[in-house]
């Protein structure tokens, strides 16, 4: 009856571990306020406006670079990760897109000589140019170039300049 009892509290354990993994949530929209001294932003709703408390240690990003909450502003696009508790929303993370995009896809290539990334697209691949002081993340840990390989995942934050795409943040992930 022991080993039973042990499987059961197992199981029960690792319910809960992936149920607190897909409680984490992303949603899209645009800023209607941010209070700095509550720790919250508030997005725009087609009905109802979206109060996210940001939780100790939240990252706040606006175009890849990594900034303060009080650097976000109204009207400003973001990508808020979050986690709901009862009637709260708590987010993680928030990325502000003021003047950059997001772009999601597979890396086809790096050219280290470059400093650029090449992701495949459907129809075409897309180069990115990384920036002097661009950060690079491989599987959430602080990583360079020379990190990256043809397959990873990525996430890239960059803004158009002319004919380029110049990159101020890669999230790669490895499986």
């Amino acid at each position: 009856m022991k080993p039973m009892k042990v499987l059961s509290v197992v199981a029960l354990v690792g319910l809960f571990a992936v149920a607190s993994l897909v409680a984490a949530e992303e949603t899209k929209g645009t800023i209607r306020s941010v209070d700095t001294n509550r720790h919250e932003v508030v997005l725009k709703g087609v009905v109802k406006d979206t109060v996210y408390e940001l939780t100790k240690g939240a990252y706040i990003y606006l175009d890849g670079v990594a900034s303060k909450l009080g650097d976000l502003r109204e009207t400003d696009k973001v990508v808020v990760n979050y986690e709901k508790k009862g009637d709260h929303l708590f987010a993680h993370q928030v990325r502000g897109l003021r003047n950059a995009e997001e772009a999601t896809g597979t890396i086809r290539d790096v050219f280290k000589d470059k400093n650029e990334i090449t992701m495949k697209g459907t129809v075409k691949d897309t180069t990115y140019e990384l920036d002097k002081n661009a950060s690079i993340w491989l599987n959430d840990k602080k990583a360079s170039l020379t990190d990256l390989r043809p397959g990873d995942e990525i996430r890239v934050t960059h803004q158009k300049k002319g004919d380029h795409h110049m990159a101020a943040d890669v999230r790669a992930w490895r499986k």
